[in-house]
């Protein structure tokens, strides 16, 4: 059977057909080309032969087919309130329904049942749909030599855009900090000071892909090897505070500066390893491969059932308090008016 996955990243689209635990299609698709011409997803899952594809679900959803997605799943899935700017995926899932694709979402951490309540307190990101993805590529490449119940470890994407850490414990996924809830990425900002919010006030959503180190460093004149230590030094603050969820064996590192800050990472008390998955193609469109073979019931059912994705429920919007959900409930009305 072979399954696809596919990476919405910030440059380009990654779609990877696997069989039988080997890429057997993949395709770089520029970002730009799939706005223009959202119909060239479906065309390239289409030509991957795939049976079955998971992935595109932005913040994450659990598991569903996207010919039953509605307009609240599509608010979810992008956090977008800028009807143009969502008009893209709204193009893609027109297309699947039309062309009868069997493409699935992928839920987010904060939908996991093995991550506990306190730890998604008045957050909505700790770890995008993408980013579990790379967890569930880590889990199955790892357990091919060693037991499920028995891998500790804490997956640090360090990306174009945002850093995102996640911590697996005993093979599950029991914490998260996402892009926004985060330390400063290359391209972003992270997590925003809450009286820097005050002070800006209402915000474009883009601000949220602005204010990273490369900003700084244009800024403050920052050579390329400081910017790679500027960038280590976040990822492995992030990686300590992960440490609170997991006894990690070993720390694992994707993403675009993944190799630059696993130079900088060595010698830091634990092991530190890349994740190579399967070797072609972006690590987070090889795991939706592997969720989107256990959707059809394939060899990697059994992983994916273990680490519980499956069991997904709920929204973004579940674990804000009252005190706080009052201020959200003016801001989606003020938004909506």
């Amino acid at each position: 059977m072979i399954s696809a996955g596919i990476d919405p990243g910030t440059g380009s689209y990654d779609v990877v057909a696997i069989e039988d635990g080997k890429v057997v299609f993949r395709k770089n698709i520029p970002t730009e080309e799939v706005r223009a011409s959202p119909d060239v997803i479906v065309e390239v899952i289409e030509e991957s032969g795939a049976e079955v594809a998971a992935g595109l679900s932005g913040y994450g959803l659990p598991v569903k087919r996207f010919s039953e997605l509605d307009e609240v799943d599509l608010l979810l899935m992008t956090l977008n309130f800028d009807s143009e700017r969502a008009i893209g995926l709204r193009n893609i899932i027109k297309a699947v329904k039309e062309r009868n694709v069997n493409l699935y979402t992928v839920p987010a951490v904060i939908h996991l049942p093995t991550v506990p309540p306190w730890r998604k307190m008045n957050r909505i990101d700790i770890g995008t749909a993408d980013k579990l993805c790379s967890a569930v590529l880590a889990v199955a490449k790892l357990s091919e030599e060693e037991e499920l119940t028995k891998l500790n470890f804490i997956l640090a994407e360090v990306g174009e855009g945002f850093n995102a850490f996640i911590a697996v414990r005993n093979g599950r996924i029991v914490d998260g900090m996402g892009g926004t809830t985060s330390f400063p990425g290359y391209s972003s900002l992270g997590a925003m000071d809450a009286e820097l919010a005050y002070i800006i006030g209402e915000f474009p959503k883009k601000l949220i892909f602005s204010g990273g180190v490369k900003s700084f460093a244009s800024e403050w004149k920052v050579n390329e090897n400081e910017v790679t230590n500027i960038l280590s030094e976040f990822v492995l603050k992030g990686i300590r505070a992960m440490e609170v969820s997991t006894d990690a064996d070993f720390y694992m590192l994707s993403g675009r500066f993944a190799p630059d800050v696993l130079r900088k990472l060595r010698g830091e008390g634990k092991e530190v390893r890349l994740l190579g998955g399967f070797g072609r193609g972006k690590q987070s469109a090889q795991g939706a491969a592997i969720i989107a073979n256990a959707i059809a019931g394939g060899e990697y059912r059994e992983i994916v059932d273990y680490m519980r994705i499956f069991e997904a429920k709920g929204t973004l919007l579940d674990y804000i308090t009252s005190d706080i959900m009052e201020y959200v409930r003016r801001g989606l009305k003020r938004r909506g008016d």
